[in-house]
């Protein structure tokens, strides 16, 4: 599976989910705000019955706190859902097809151009290490990878270290590029058009 269709499950799988807990997140963002504007609201008028005029400006004050309040709540719930959507996408693509992962993993070491060097796997891709050796010496002929016993920190994809150079090109890093790349088109799936 080359990165590409990596990079494109990533984002769709992204989408799918943004697009499926967008709608929740802006009720109950707009919830908030619609009821601090009530709060807000319920104090203009009270303070119009009284007649202060300083009062009135701080329930202004107050209601456009409590807009600003609610569009933070907003923006950190779209935040989040980001965070979920290339959460679960990393989750997909690490508990997929394992051939399809082994695939994906070779075709990682190529892009980096290296014929040797030694990868690091996540704890659970140690089993797959026999696989990716053989998938390797096949794919790139004359190849010298090493697979290090000791498993890397990271969630999936691997860290290739040729001599005092290492490429992280861990399933984290992979998604957090994409991520930069398509930032622009998530937030519009996202946040699109402001709702009143």
């Amino acid at each position: 599976m080359s990165i590409e269709k990596i990079a494109s499950k990533i984002e769709n799988d992204a989408k799918v989910v943004a697009k499926e807990n967008v709608d929740a997140a802006k009720k109950k963002a707009w919830d908030v705000v619609d009821e601090a504007n009530k709060k807000a609201e319920a104090l203009i008028e009270k303070a119009k019955k009284s007649g202060i005029d300083a009062r009135e400006k701080q329930v202004v004050r107050r209601k456009a706190v409590a807009s600003i309040d609610g569009r933070n709540v907003i923006l950190a719930k779209k935040q989040e859902l980001i965070d979920e959507c290339f959460n679960d996408a990393i989750d997909k693509v690490v508990s997929g097809d394992r051939d399809q992962y082994i695939d994906f993993l070779v075709s990682i070491v190529k892009a980096q151009g290296l014929s040797k060097g030694t990868i690091s796997l996540s704890q659970s891709d140690q089993a797959l290490s026999a696989k990716l050796s053989d998938k390797l010496s096949k794919e790139i002929p004359g190849s010298a990878f090493e697979i290090a016993a000791e498993p890397a920190n990271i969630k999936g994809g691997l860290i290739c270290t040729a001599g005092t150079t290492s490429y992280n090109a861990s399933i984290e890093a992979i998604a957090e590029d994409i991520r930069g790349d398509i930032g622009a088109e998530v937030a519009e799936v996202l946040f699109g058009t402001q709702e009143n």
